[in-house]
Order: C-alpha cells, then structure tokens, then sequence
C-alpha cells in the first residue's frame, strides 16, 4: 500500500518532501479543522498524520485504533535547520513508519513505538529506536 500523509497546519507547506501526489495538507481541506476533524479524515483516508502538535501523541496514547502519526519534536528549528533535518532522515523516518504505529522524532533520535503494553498497572511503550 502507498504511504499517504496529512501535513498538519503547523508544518511547512512549501518542502518538497510534503509536496507529492500522496501528502495533502490540512490548510488545503479545511484551515478551521479540529484536531478530532484531522484524526478522523487521517482515519477515513488511511493516512499519516505528520504534526508538531503533541496532542496527537497524547490521544494516540489512548486511542483503541488510531491513524499513524509522525510527530516531530524537534524544537525551534528555523526552515533551514528544519529542512536539512528532513534532507538527512527522510529515507529513515519512512522506513520506520512502515514498521511502527508513532514515529517520534527528536534532534538526535528517530524512535518508532510499536505498541504499548501494562506492566504492573503502569503503561509501557515497546519501540525500536534508531540512534543517528
């Protein structure tokens, strides 16, 4: 199945890593959507939330079945730092996304989370981490 993405309103348009056939931007649906708006559309279209907004993680924590979300975590990087970020992990960010649930990207690491269990009454995440 092809990767499709939904880019949140919080991420910039002009890449040329969101501009292909399969990404579609919030801001091109519908500026006004919520949150809730976004998960279900990402839902319904079987695509991939990229944000930097954390509440998608938090309600990806909590979801029965929730879209996959890449949710980027990587500060105030300005567009150049932002854009040689994407320019050096790009190949590696859709490598995990084919094996993981939540890929959460941060300056030094790109960890996939593949599920999360209890242990002890305490919630656990399993993922595979990918240290640059």
């Amino acid at each position: 199945m092809e990767l499709t993405f939904l880019v949140d309103v919080n991420l910039p348009k002009h890449f040329s890593f969101f501009n292909t056939p399969n990404s579609y931007f919030v801001t091109d649906i519908n500026l006004q959507m919520s949150d809730s708006e976004i998960w279900n559309y990402a839902i319904e279209n079987n695509h991939i939330i990229l944000t930097k907004d954390v509440d998608f993680f938090n309600r990806l924590l909590v979801s029965e079945k929730p879209p996959k979300i890449i949710y980027f975590q990587l500060g105030n990087y300005s567009l150049k730092q932002l854009y040689n970020y994407f320019t050096l992990n790009w190949d590696k960010i859709i490598f995990e996304v084919n094996n993981s649930k939540l890929i959460i990207l941060i300056s030094s690491l790109i960890a996939g989370l593949l599920g999360f269990f209890v242990l002890n009454g305490i919630l656990k995440k399993t993922y595979i981490d990918d240290e640059q």
